[in-house]
């Protein structure tokens, strides 16, 4: 974004400011705080609009509030923010304090993780070339000798609901890495042979363990393929 559009953006934020404070004498001025201050390099973005008000649910990963996170910014990391991750759009929206709420420039977005109900998510942009299975955000569920990633979305499907309201469905999209290859995971029988050459061990370690995968959840995966991974190494 050009200096002139933050200098715009932040005159009309100044000014709203303003009016605010003459309609209440009695209601001070926020400007940014300290740490706002070291995260104005993060304001190079687009004003977020919410173009999804009338539809039945939200387009948000894991919950529709704001959510602490971590940004690495054009090889630059910026702590304890206000993130959104839209999934629908699949963009990062960002929360500063007597700021305009932001859709982060993707381009500049190395990776971001969200904190929620204490678990970490970890996010990488995986950019748009249009030849790799991997493109836009992609999360990171176990990153090993193997690797297990995961794109999730949500579509809006129009006038779903009593033919008046639209309805957001999530769905995702797994990949698993061995070696250099990365492989499009289409269920729970296309995971399982991709660590084929080491089948014998896996059921064992399944049965003994009494783990169910699904690819509903593909979080169910990680302990098979640390397992694959360590016999492998060991091996």
């Amino acid at each position: 974004m050009s200096r002139s559009l933050l200098y715009c953006l932040a005159s009309f934020w100044l000014l709203i400011l303003f009016q605010t404070a003459i309609s209440d004498p009695n209601k001070s001025i926020r400007l940014h705080s300290t740490d706002n201050q070291n995260n104005k390099e993060l304001l190079n973005g687009r004003i977020w609009r919410n173009e999804y008000l009338k539809a039945v649910g939200n387009q948000y990963f894991l919950t529709n509030t704001f959510l602490k996170g971590t940004v690495i910014f054009n090889g630059k990391k910026f702590n304890n923010l206000d993130l959104q991750y839209d999934i629908a759009s699949d963009e990062l929206i960002l929360r500063i304090e007597s700021c305009p709420v932001i859709i982060l420039n993707k381009e500049m977005v190395d990776s971001f993780s969200l904190v929620f109900e204490n678990r970490s998510y970890n996010v990488f942009n995986a950019g748009t070339d249009t030849s790799s299975l991997l493109r836009g955000y992609i999360n990171v569920l176990y990153d090993g000798p193997s690797t297990l990633y995961v794109k999730y979305s949500k579509k809006l499907y129009p006038l779903a609901v009593d033919g008046k309201y639209d309805l957001f469905y999530q769905e995702h999209r797994v990949f698993v890495k061995k070696g250099s290859e990365i492989v499009l995971v289409s269920g729970r029988r296309k995971f399982l042979c991709l660590l084929d050459d080491k089948k014998k061990e896996i059921r064992h370690y399944m049965r003994t363990e009494r783990i169910r995968i699904s690819h509903r959840d593909p979080g169910t995966y990680v302990k098979v393929l640390r397992f694959y991974d360590s016999i492998r190494q060991a091996g």
